[in-house]
């Protein structure tokens, strides 16, 4: 690799993120034709249709931006933005993840709704976020 700041190397995390940001994307074209099309009674909840879309719309927002952040990298502080980048994939999977199973399957940990972990997945994409905007403000280092 050159000492040129302009060369990335896309590899490790980044790679990784790229790629589960792509993934992601797919995820949600497929849950948002769920959303769309499944009828009314395959719903766990009442309100499930909503729900669902409403996960798909964090989804394919992140996955959109999992894959930005992935590619701009080179242009920010590389050591803040993996942990944006690894703290996003990590949000974005407790948040859908537990919103869509919720959605389908009204599914209980113990006694507890798995919907319960929805939160701790959004505080991590707050988080993300803020580090995202951290690693464009601060000088990268040569």
């Amino acid at each position: 690799m050159s000492a040129n700041s302009s060369t990335h190397d896309f590899s490790g995390a980044f790679r990784f993120c790229f790629i589960a940001g792509a993934v992601e994307g797919a995820s949600g074209v497929v849950l948002g034709a769920l959303a769309s099309h499944l009828p009314d009674h395959m719903f766990a909840i009442p309100n499930g249709r909503s729900v669902l879309h409403s996960g798909v719309d964090i989804l394919m927002w992140h996955a959109i931006a999992l894959c930005a952040l992935s590619l701009g990298a080179r242009f920010l502080v590389p050591r803040l933005a993996r942990l944006a980048c690894l703290t996003m994939l990590a949000g974005t999977l407790l948040f859908c993840v537990s919103v869509t199973l919720f959605a389908l399957f009204d599914l209980k940990l113990g006694t507890l709704s798995v919907a319960r972990i929805a939160p701790y997945g959004g505080t991590l994409l707050i988080l993300a976020w803020l580090l995202a905007a951290l690693s464009g403000l601060r000088r990268r280092s040569a």
